[in-house]
């Protein structure tokens, strides 16, 4: 546990360490604070005067429409006069739904932020198709300005998308909504309810005064004194939220908000003058009247507050500094004082725990050294352990080697042994006569001969492997015509085939091959061979094939005898290694000559071929680079 925790550390630490560039003095940690602070006055200082010339640009537009008007003899209150600026105010009304669309839509990532966005956008854009259906139409003398009732119910559901907007508003500036709000709609409300109301006494009183609901319906402009008593209640709640928010917030996009706050209340202000302005003044008067000029200025001064949220997003979230957290950002939650304060807290605990990490990473390596020395100690002995265990089982095995091998031998060399004293025996005294008169002499001479050679056989054997092994036996090469031992090769093949009564065949294409090595190498491959084939023959044949190719001698001894199973035959060439073990086992022999074989054709530079299936016979191919060039 203690090792997955200090791994853990490490881990942490280097996560640490790339995240920030933790200042190795305070008064680097200072300078880089301040400059972080620097660039966001900076950032404030640019908003603030892009904001005083967008307004200043509105004002001054409005401004030189009515001194244009003026000066080429326009009348106010005529249809150009109302032309001309309430065209100033439709291009201000799409220029502020512009900003805040676009302010919306490169916002990617979604969030609270981009959601207060996208509702404000709409309700601009809403407001904006509004004005300017009721422009067309009045323009075009397709109707009257302001009387389409579609461009009502439009600016109505505009307004109703505010509501969301600024409760998303809210929620970005960690503002919960209470009770509070009302306390500021309550004398804002009753302010903008005044406002139409004293503009317009003569319609308050016919509208107590009318006896049915008839004649309240046939009051002149009533429609549009209602309408736009609701745009300034409504305006006036959103107001008093947005209000709230600028008292109650503290960084997260507040000065946004104020923007928004002083947008919705000039708004509520303007729609209450106009629903009392719209009854009562002559209809050509109402699309260039000044009040269009505050209409104006809301809807710009609460889309410039969109637009201040996206460009604070971006400079909270692509700072040029490496430092968590950044300063910029706690300057943004708590103000440039309380923020900097902040940020040093953090600063220092966050150096504080660098430190203590550096230490736990300090001691973690220390322990993963000491572990290491211990993983090689325990990797010694577990290595020593196991050579100790191989040590001991190559002992064992040799043992049971040696003592199969001593039991082997002994079997081997008092066969013969026995054989040859017991027919020496037959020699002595009355028994030579008697066989001599039966003249069974020469076959107990013959049983003596073969029993000697059969010893001398395994004697020579034992003699040769322990050379070859040793490395003590060498063989020059000469140049010799193959058929020069074929006489011995035919010798040892016909007594064999005598002895065990089976069908022996040979095809030699060339006798006369001329061959480049030691004579009695090659004799002795076939020779060992052929015996090896004759003993496990069972009765059946063998054949000896020789033939050449460019530069190879190729050997075949092939039987169809017992055959050898597939797990044995890499077994069969190693020293005194048989199938079949133990002093009871059919076969004879001490298990050498394919041994030697192997050997011989190893020194030549050659190869040899096992095919064997048990039941099937065994079939040895050697193949060796020995003919003479």
């Amino acid at each position: 546990m203690d090792i997955e925790r200090n791994c853990v550390n490490q881990q942490l630490l280097t996560q640490i360490e790339e995240a920030i560039a933790l200042p190795a003095f305070n008064d680097k940690a200072d300078v880089d604070a301040n400059e972080q602070a620097a660039r966001y006055r900076e950032f404030s200082t640019r908003c603030f005067w892009q904001e005083i010339a967008v307004a200043a640009t509105l004002v001054t537009c409005f401004f030189l429409a009515y001194l244009i008007c003026y000066l080429v003899g326009i009348e106010y209150g005529s249809f150009l006069h109302g032309k001309i600026l309430y065209a100033v105010f439709v291009f201000f009304n799409i220029y502020a739904a512009g900003q805040a669309f676009y302010s919306w839509a490169v916002m990617r990532s979604k969030s609270v932020v981009r959601d207060y966005m996208f509702f404000w956008a709409i309700a601009f854009i809403g407001a904006a198709i509004g004005n300017s259906i009721d422009y067309l139409l009045w323009v075009s003398e397709t109707a009257e300005f302001k009387q389409n009732t579609l461009t009502n119910l439009i600016f109505v559901f505009s307004i109703i998308l505010s509501f969301p907007a600024i409760y998303f508003l809210a929620q970005v500036c960690k503002v919960k909504i209470t009770r509070q709000p009302i306390l500021y709609f309550l004398p804002m409300m009753f302010t903008f309810a005044i406002i139409p109301a004293f503009m317009n006494l003569d319609i308050i009183k016919s509208i107590f005064g009318a006896a049915s609901l008839e004649s309240i319906r046939n009051i002149p402009n009533l429609k549009e004194f209602l309408f736009g008593f609701f745009y300034s209640l409504a305006a006036g709640y959103i107001s008093a939220v947005s209000l709230f928010i600028w008292q109650s917030g503290k960084g997260r996009l507040v000065h946004s908000a104020r923007l928004v706050t002083i947008g919705t209340i000039l708004f509520s202000f303007s729609c209450a003058i106009y629903a009392g302005f719209f009854p009562s003044a002559p209809l050509l008067d109402i699309p260039g009247n000044p009040v269009h000029i505050l209409i104006a200025l809301s809807y710009v001064l609460v889309a410039l507050g969109v637009r201040r949220s996206e460009n604070t997003i971006k400079l909270l979230m692509n700072l040029e500094t490496n430092q968590l957290p950044p300063a910029v950002t706690l300057m943004e939650l708590f103000g440039e004082t309380e923020g900097l304060a902040v940020y040093k807290r953090l600063e220092n605990s966050v150096e504080k725990t660098l430190l203590e990490l550096m230490r736990s990473r300090e001691e973690t390596q220390h322990k993963q050294k000491e572990i290491g020395l211990l993983e090689q100690e325990i990797a010694l002995r577990k290595k020593t352990e196991h050579e100790l265990l191989l040590a001991k089982e190559r002992a064992e095995e040799a043992s049971r080697a040696k003592s199969e091998f001593l039991a082997l031998m002994s079997h081997e060399l008092k066969t013969p042994l026995t054989a040859i004293k017991g027919y020496s025996a037959l020699l002595k005294d009355n028994t030579l006569k008697k066989l001599i008169e039966t003249q069974q002499i020469s076959g107990v001479a013959a049983e003596i001969q073969v029993n000697s050679n059969h010893l001398e056989q395994m004697v020579n054997d034992l003699l040769e492997f322990s050379q070859l092994e040793s490395g003590r036996l060498e063989y020059e090469k000469e140049i010799f015509s193959f058929d020069e031992i074929l006489a011995y090769i035919r010798s040892i093949s016909n007594t064999h085939q005598q002895t065990i009564g089976c069908k022996y065949t040979e095809i030699i294409p060339d006798e006369a091959i001329k061959v480049e090595a030691n004579r009695k190498v090659i004799q002795q491959i076939i020779t060992n061979l052929l015996v090896n084939a004759f003993k496990f023959c069972n009765k059946t044949s063998v054949t000896l094939e020789i033939t050449r190719s460019a530069s190879d001698l190729k050997i075949v001894v092939a039987d169809e005898g017992i055959g050898i199973a597939k797990d044995h035959q890499e077994k069969i060439f190693e020293a005194f290694f048989q199938v079949s073990l133990g002093t009871t086992r059919k076969y004879g022999g001490i298990g050498l000559g394919l041994s030697i074989v192997k050997k011989l054709v190893t020194w030549l530079n050659g190869c040899i071929k096992l095919e064997s299936a048990p039941g099937q016979g065994s079939r040895f191919e050697v193949t060796l680079p020995v003919i003479a060039k």
